[in-house]
C-alpha cells in the first residue's frame, strides 16, 4: 500500500470510529481497494465507507495522475452516483470525513 493511501486510510478509520462513537445506531464498514481497481485497468486506489442499512456509500479515490487530489463520490451499493467532488488531499481531515458521514448517513 502506498503512503498516501495509508495516510488517508488512517484518517478515514479514525473518522469512522468517531462517527460510531457519536451515532451508535448506524453501523458502517470501511474498505480499502489497493489492487482491485488496478486489476481492472484503473490507475487508482480507493477507500469505501458503506452504510448497508441505508444503502449509501462514500468512495474516496486517489488517482495516480492527480497525486495531490482526492475524489469523493457519494452513491449507493448498486453504483449509482449522487454527487462527486474533488478536494486537495491536504484538506482532508478526520473532521472533514466525519462531516461527510454525518450529512450522508444521518
Amino acid at each position: 500500500m502506498n503512503s498516501k493511501l495509508q495516510d488517508l486510510s488512517e484518517i478515514v478509520a479514525r473518522a469512522n470510529d468517531l462517527f460510531y462513537s457519536k451515532v451508535e445506531h448506524i453501523d458502517t464498514l470501511m474498505g480499502i481497494m489497493d489492487k482491485t481497481l488496478r486489476k481492472q485497468g484503473m490507475k487508482a486506489d480507493a477507500i469505501t465507507i458503506d452504510c448497508v442499512v441505508l444503502d449509501k456509500k462514500i468512495v474516496l479515490l486517489l488517482h495516480d495522475d492527480k497525486p495531490d487530489v482526492v475524489s469523493i463520490t457519494l452513491g449507493n451499493k448498486e453504483g449509482e452516483i449522487y454527487s462527486s467532488s474533488e478536494y486537495e488531499l491536504a484538506q482532508v481531515s478526520e473532521a472533514f470525513i466525519m462531516e461527510i458521514m454525518q450529512v450522508n448517513f444521518t
